[in-house]
């Protein structure tokens, strides 16, 4: 008779820590960058200690910690206040354009409805 070894039975908290243990190289990369976590997917910043606190107490399963490992880099916070500013001046600038282009629809049919009703009056 063929005898299989005994599989190990893991605890939930065990198990937990397990499936985090496949993510660390991404919270020690940031620790030692001294850098934040950054998930491209989310548009969410999460510093060492908050990705710790977030993530080593959930199940993680296969697909989620695929998409971690996708998703999440590590970056230096200042280049998210960078691109936060310049968000900002391409909103500003779009808002502008829309803006400009409405107003000049908006005195375009000002000029029609007058130019309309002067040719009306002068024609009675």
């Amino acid at each position: 008779m063929k005898s299989y070894p005994e599989t190990i039975k893991m605890t939930p908290h065990q198990r937990q820590q397990a499936d985090f243990k496949q993510v660390m190289p991404l919270l020690v990369e940031a620790k030692l960058q001294k850098a934040w976590l950054y998930h491209k997917k989310f548009g969410c910043w999460y510093t060492p200690e908050e990705f710790e606190k977030e993530y080593s107490t959930r199940f993680l399963n296969n697909w989620d910690i695929e998409q971690l490992l996708e998703n999440i880099v590590v970056r230096d916070p200042r280049a998210g206040n960078t691109a936060f500013q310049k968000a900002i001046r391409q909103k500003t600038e779009q808002y502008q354009m829309e803006l400009a282009e409405l107003t000049k629809k908006g005195e375009s049919f000002l000029n029609k409805v007058i130019d309309y009703y002067k040719e009306r009056s002068n024609g009675i």
